[in-house]
Order: C-alpha cells, then sequence, then structure tokens
C-alpha cells in the first residue's frame, strides 16, 4: 500500500522531474520536497491541489483515499460478501468483491481478504468456486507483488497450496523459496517480556494467553496432519494422534468444534456409525454455541467475541451436503439416528448458526 511519500516519489521519477523542479514550481526549497519523499514531514495543505496537478494526478491518489481502508472497513465488506454467499447468493458476493477491488485497487491487506474470504467460503460450496478461481488468483498476484509482507506472504501461502494441489511442484518450490525465514529471535515473546518489566501486567497476560491458544491449535493441527498421513498404513498411530489432539483441545479449552471433528476423523476411519453421528450432534451442537475465549480460566484476558455464524451456516451446508451425496458416508445412513442429524444440519443452515 503505497503512502504519500512514495506517490510523490514515484510520479516524480515517472514524469522526469528533480527535487529541485518540483520545489521551484511550487515555490519552496529542495530539502523541503527531500523530507516529502522520505516521509520525515508532509506537504502543506495549500500545496496538495498544486503538487497533483504537477504530478498529473489526482487528490484521492495523492492521498491514497483509493488505497487505505481501516481494518473495521475491510471487515464491513467481508461480512456483506459472507452473507451473501449464506444466502446462496454466490454471483452477488462475486459482484460485490469485485466492485470493491476496482474501487481500491491498491489496497492489498483488502485484495488479500476478499480472496482468502472467497477461497474460504466457496471451498465448501466447490460448484460455484471455479467461476472465481481466476479473479482470486489475479488478487493473490497482486499481494505477492506488492509491498504489504502481511498480505504477501498469506497470498504466497495461498498460492503454494494451489500449486501443491495441482502437483506444480517447480512452482511450489520457487514460491516457497519467496516466504521469509523465520525469525531467530521471537517477537511476540519479547513483547511479553517488555509487558512484565514495565509492569504491564494485564497486557502481558493477554498476549500470554493469545500465545498459548495459539500454540495450542498448532499442536492439534500438526497432530491431525500426522493422522491424515498414517490412517490407511498405520490406523492405530493415527487413532493415537487423534487422542492426543481431542486431549490437548480438552484440557487447553479450544474450540469444541475441532475436538468433535477429531472424534468425527476416527470414527469415520473405523467406519463406526454411531460413533460417528455422536461426533455430528457434538461438531453441530459447536457450531450453534458461540466459542468466546474469556469463558475458559485458562484465558479471562482475551475479550474477543468471534462472530462465526456465517462460517457455522456455510460449514453445515458444506456438511450436509457430504452427507447425502457422498457414498463414502454410506455406512451412516444405515443408524436411526441418521434423519434426525440430517434435520438438525439443516436447522443450522436454515437459521445461520
Amino acid at each position: 500500500m503505497m503512502k504519500i511519500n512514495e506517490i510523490i516519489r514515484q510520479r516524480r521519477k515517472e514524469l522526469g522531474l528533480t527535487q529541485e523542479q518540483i520545489a521551484q514550481r511550487l515555490g519552496v526549497t529542495a530539502p523541503a520536497v527531500n523530507k516529502w519523499e522520505s516521509g520525515v514531514s508532509y506537504p502543506d495543505i495549500t500545496l496538495l491541489p498544486p503538487l497533483a496537478r504537477l504530478l498529473k494526478t489526482d487528490l484521492n491518489t495523492l492521498l491514497s483515499f483509493k488505497e487505505e481502508l481501516t481494518d473495521a472497513e475491510i471487515a464491513d465488506i467481508i461480512r456483506e460478501i459472507t452473507q451473501r454467499i449464506q444466502m446462496d447468493q454466490v454471483e452477488s458476493a462475486l459482484a460485490y468483491a469485485r466492485e470493491q477491488a476496482e474501487e481500491y485497487p491498491g489496497c492489498l491487506p483488502l485484495l488479500y481478504a476478499l480472496a482468502s474470504v472467497l477461497k474460504g467460503c466457496l471451498m465448501l460450496v466447490p460448484e460455484q468456486l471455479n467461476e472465481a478461481e481466476s479473479l482470486i488468483h489475479s488478487w493473490l498476484q497482486q499481494c505477492v507483488q506488492g509491498n504489504d509482507p502481511r498480505s504477501r506472504n498469506g497470498a504466497i501461502g495461498f498460492l503454494f497450496l494451489d500449486a501443491l494441489e495441482q502437483e506444480q511442484f517447480d512452482e511450489a518450490r520457487e514460491l516457497l523459496n519467496q516466504l521469509p525465514q523465520p525469525d531467530a529471535v521471537n517477537k511476540q515473546q519479547l513483547q511479553i517480556n517488555l509487558y512484565l518489566r514495565s509492569k504491564e501486567r494485564e497486557k502481558a497476560l493477554e498476549l500470554m494467553e493469545r500465545r498459548l491458544i495459539q500454540t495450542a491449535n498448532d499442536l492439534s493441527m500438526q497432530l491431525g496432519t500426522l493422522a491424515n498421513l498414517t490412517i490407511k498404513e498405520q490406523p492405530e498411530t493415527a487413532e493415537r494422534y487423534l487422542q492426543v489432539s481431542r486431549w490437548i483441545g480438552e484440557q487447553l479449552d479450544l474450540m469444541p468444534y475441532n475436538r468433535a471433528y477429531a472424534d468425527w476423523t476416527a470414527a469415520t476411519n473405523r467406519q463406526d456409525g454411531e460413533a460417528a453421528l455422536t461426533a455430528l450432534e457434538a461438531m453441530f451442537q459447536a457450531l450453534k454455541t458461540p466459542w468466546i475465549a474469556s469463558q475458559s480460566p485458562l484465558y479471562p484476558h482475551i475479550q474477543d467475541q468471534n462472530d462465526m455464524s456465517t462460517f457455522s451456516a456455510l460449514l453445515s451446508q458444506s456438511l450436509l451436503k457430504a452427507l447425502q451425496q457422498d457414498e463414502t458416508m454410506s455406512f451412516l445412513r444405515q443408524s436411526p439416528r441418521y434423519e434426525q442429524v440430517l434435520r438438525r444440519l439443516g436447522e443450522i443452515k436454515n437459521n445461520g448458526g
């Protein structure tokens, strides 16, 4: 995302102007222009219109009005898109997303958020994903080529997974090489140490609790991956991985859905219909119940309240289709509880959680 100093420098160079020429035309000194371009100071407000004209641009571009969006503004856009997808208005959601990208083409966090939400939501309704793939890919490529590190690294991760899925291993390696090496020093831990030494106890506690959740989720994810890798040739080992994953979820108060999903994976691997349906019911209940970290005695300082209703409805919709259409789920249909579970899943889908 370009700042005003970067725009001034870029446009000046594109027009073949020197800092001295800019200064002469505006009646200021060359060092003043140098400070604008280095971000040390900003042009006086009365100079902005003539500066924009001199650089052959407009004030919106010069001031990044089409690039700068707050996190709250981006969140509102993403919420609108997910709500439309939830109501099966996929074409409308795609059109709205495209409009926002065209309105703010230089806002890389927005482009990354648009690509992420469409990719995540449409994976749950894959029949709608193909028409959005090229759009998503173009946004991710823009992020990779941009100068916002968070958006860039996240986009590389998505493109890497796409390359793996398509068995384009050379491209996957190239993308992997573009990611920075992990820092030898953990910034988060250093921040915790700073809070502790500066007697900011509450901030230290909150950050430590967030780090605990992150570590626990990472462990759970790794165990799930290990289970998937061993589930065919070493089913007992896979079962053990899933047991440990569930134990971590219980002991560290992770989202109930994650714990139930480990039970679901183990039960479907055993083709145990009753256990699988019990796990499904627990998953559905978790989808209906908002997870608030601060309700756990382990995380009282985390006050976030994530709205999962849209995700719950979309995930329920995907599960409902799988139960009805996927032949690998046919063993479930022999249980008398099968229809009851389907009805409950349909209620979550229709009620948005």
